[in-house]
């Protein structure tokens, strides 16, 4: 995907939020160390998968996120460059967090790894659910790199819950690879926003804390049934619907429409075709 972000590309890209910016940014941050333990706990795990389907599957995917990371280290160097060096220090911590959880068992990474996933897709539902108000009046690159990211999320939310269950299929494991990916992501979120927010002079202040909050119940209360339904012993993520949006999305993607890098976040209510065609 061409995503281009200008010289005068604006850090707070949500200008009435700043925090809320930050706060996607910081997100942003992580995602070139975490997605590189996930592809490779998955190329490992699938040494032990003796289904062929499932093996081109997880191939696919890793194809996927590799993608991911690599689109988010170049909005990193951006950030970096507009006056954040604090966040090298920054990606050495996170870093440093992920050569530790590679020293855990595979077992380990692999639960991890399908937690976070069936994480990824109900936030990602959450996300193209409310994208008017996260993006709203956003840099059309940001709005759309977030939205093709989620999009992906929901298009192989399958492969890593499916490797998981074939090679191990432990049900109070799975569990608990979510509930350990849920806690270990909020915390390194929080301290990569914390970073960007104090550049800023903004943490600490009052109103700052009060956006964060209202982000956090708004979002995690769109997206908390999705996780706890990912929760069942008898969940599996092929019986979430794929939002309309989203499959209009792929459509056009798979039809060569390049303008899908620059969605048009002045009519973020309309469908893809109508973004494109502005």
């Amino acid at each position: 995907m061409p995503f281009e972000f200008p010289a005068n590309f604006q850090m707070h890209w949500h200008a009435d939020d700043p925090a809320l910016s930050q706060l996607i940014n910081g997100t942003s941050v992580l995602l070139p160390y975490m997605e590189p333990f996930i592809i490779d706990a998955i190329r490992d795990a699938t040494k032990l998968v003796t289904d062929p389907a499932l093996q081109q599957e997880a191939k696919a995917w890793i194809g996927q996120e590799a993608q991911h990371f690599m689109q988010h280290r170049r909005f990193n160097e951006v950030l970096i460059a507009k006056g954040y060096p604090q966040l090298r220090e920054r990606e050495k911590e996170i870093e440093h967090e992920y050569e530790e959880l590679r020293k855990r068992s595979l077992k380990y990474q692999v639960a991890y790894t399908a937690g976070f996933e069936t994480i990824a897709l109900a936030t990602a539902h959450a996300i193209i659910a409310d994208r008017a108000h996260l993006f709203r009046g956003a840099d059309l690159a940001i709005a759309s790199l977030w939205l093709w990211h989620v999009v992906e999320e929901i298009e192989h939310k399958n492969v890593a819950f499916d490797v998981y269950q074939h090679v191990y299929g432990e049900y109070w494991y799975r569990v608990y690879g979510m509930v350990a990916a849920m806690i270990h992501l909020f915390q390194m979120v929080r301290g990569s926003y914390m970073v960007l927010l104090k550049a800023d002079g903004l943490w600490g202040k009052w109103k700052t804390h009060w956006a964060i909050k209202k982000f956090t119940v708004r979002f995690f209360g769109a997206s908390l049934l999705g996780i706890l339904r990912h929760a069942l012993p008898w969940h599996h993520p092929s019986h979430v619907a794929n939002p309309a949006w989203m499959k209009e999305w792929v459509a056009l993607h798979d039809t060569g429409v390049r303008g899908l890098a620059k969605l048009d976040t002045g009519r973020l209510q309309r469908s893809p075709a109508e973004m494109v065609s502005a």
